[in-house]
């Protein structure tokens, strides 16, 4: 993706990261490894990039950023992660580099040391991402404060899960997603397949990544009861099957 087509304020899920060492001798960067330029910055918590190795994979939803100067465009658009959508993917690089901080007053001055090679790196699988996921189901989500406003909590690793699982497909009517957002990633509507506020949880089995007319139509529509359980045994089919 080029840099001339990025759209501030534009959401990506579940976008491949990876830490690298940057062109100067400080702290690990971490980069995109799709979507976008691979130079591009991203916005990163920095005790994960020091904690883990040089070339270890993560999965977050992003946000194209921009900052301003005087009200005003300044410097390249940039990447921020959203922190609760990180998941650290089990994927084991073929050279185990670690970032070792010196002991000095900069807190950007870091040497690195080689610890183990290995042949071959280990493969990503969604598998992987999965059981993260499942890990970090939520069976009762409790109520948080958004403006004054009680909501109850949502998951952004499950909504990066349905969308991811759904591959560009709607998990209803199993046709293509209807059009491509500007960031060229399939439109995708996550729902709850019982309400959050009726008890549901926010896990797997209980969401769905569907298109607009088939989200509406089950939310709205004469047959929605009827849809809506449809959708259920076959997201429960779906998710027993990848049990296997």
């Amino acid at each position: 993706m080029g840099e001339n087509i990025l759209i501030i304020g534009d959401r990506f899920e579940g976008v491949l990261l990876e830490t690298f060492i940057g062109k100067s001798a400080s702290r690990p960067r971490v980069r995109p490894l799709e979507y976008f330029e691979t130079d591009i910055v991203v916005k990163f918590p920095s005790q994960l990039r020091i904690d883990n190795p040089i070339g270890t994979r993560f999965r977050a939803d992003v946000k194209v950023c921009q900052k301003t100067k005087n009200n005003q465009p300044f410097g390249r658009p940039y990447l921020d992660s959203t922190d609760s959508s990180i998941v650290k993917l089990d994927y084991l690089p073929n050279k185990i580099i670690k970032a070792i901080k010196l002991d000095t007053i900069s807190e950007r001055a870091y040497r690195y040391i080689e610890q183990e090679f290995h042949k071959e790196p280990r493969l990503i699988k969604f598998s992987d991402f999965r059981e993260k996921v499942y890990q970090n189901s939520i069976e009762s989500p409790k109520e948080i404060l958004i403006n004054a406003s009680s909501a109850l909590y949502r998951s952004d690793i499950i909504r990066t899960y349905a969308l991811s699982r759904a591959r560009g497909k709607c998990e209803s009517c199993e046709n293509d997603a209807p059009f491509l957002k500007r960031n060229g990633q399939p439109y995708l509507e996550v729902h709850h397949i019982i309400e959050l506020s009726k008890g549901g949880s926010d896990s797997p089995k209980n969401v769905a990544a569907i298109c607009p007319n088939c989200h509406a139509n089950i939310s709205h529509g004469l047959d929605a009861t009827s849809l809506n359980k449809k959708l259920e045994y076959k997201i429960e089919q779906l998710e027993k099957s990848m049990d296997e």
